[in-house]
């Protein structure tokens, strides 16, 4: 396996610990459109978190297997 493979390897499951561990400051630092304004957050949606953790558990398990 070339050194680039383990280095995106490597870069996915440090971007998917950060996804599952922090996901508000992701969010945060996310795309507008993928972000709502706080005046929007009024019904109390969590949906975009889970959204990130599903990402994140899957961007792990990416760089988990890629590197064995």
């Amino acid at each position: 396996m070339s050194m680039l493979w383990q280095v995106g390897y490597v870069a996915a499951g440090v971007l998917g610990l950060a996804y599952v561990a922090v996901p508000e400051r992701v969010h945060a630092a996310g795309l507008e459109s993928l972000r709502r304004s706080t005046a929007d957050r009024s019904d109390g949606s969590i949906a975009p978190i889970w959204l990130y953790r599903g990402l994140g558990v899957l961007l792990l398990v990416v760089g988990v297997t890629g590197l064995r």
